[in-house]
């Protein structure tokens, strides 16, 4: 074999090598894609009884609304959120877009109970999860009063007060 063509030989061995190894990247990093699309988490709406949380079409309070979660309702999402995390991605499971303040990881609990504040001195009543205290006199809870709980969670209590921190609340004995 003369070298001219044990040259065109070795060249063509390498440029296959080259398209193999470029193809079977290619198949990995789609496959890798696919793969965090099924990397869906789990979640519930947390809001007050005979209440909801809207669905928006965009992360936006004034964009339309295109659907609702009731309470305790589960649903899907990758995770993905807008507007400093303050809006979670529900496309998957409800087309559209919710406030994160009506979102919780923890499955919630059914009370509907009392449960008395074991605070040293008195907690926030919160508008949502995280959010900013009710103003006034109902905006606190004293130690030692009671108040109803209707969902609870390892972080959180939806109460008749408004949100408060699950640390704050045990079961009224009496």
């Amino acid at each position: 074999m003369n070298s001219t063509k044990k040259y065109t030989t070795d060249l063509f061995k390498k440029i296959v090598a080259i398209l193999l190894v470029a193809v079977l990247m290619a198949a990995v990093y789609q496959i890798a894609l696919a793969s965090q699309g099924d990397k869906l988490i789990t979640c519930w709406a947390l809001c007050k009884p005979g209440s909801h949380v809207d669905v928006h079409i965009s992360p936006n309070k004034d964009s339309q609304i295109v659907g609702r979660l009731d309470p305790c309702d589960p649903f899907h999402t990758d995770g993905e959120s807008k507007n400093g995390f303050i809006w979670c991605d529900v496309g998957e499971s409800c087309g559209g877009w919710i406030y994160c303040g009506y979102v919780s990881t923890e499955e919630p609990e059914v009370a509907f109970e009392r449960y008395v504040c074991v605070a040293k001195k008195q907690v926030a009543c919160r508008r949502w999860i995280s959010g900013p205290q009710i103003k006034g006199r109902a905006g606190w809870l004293k130690n030692m009063s009671t108040v109803e709980v209707f969902y609870r969670t390892d972080s959180w209590c939806v109460t008749s007060r408004g949100y408060i921190r699950s640390e704050w609340l045990e079961r009224d004995p009496e």
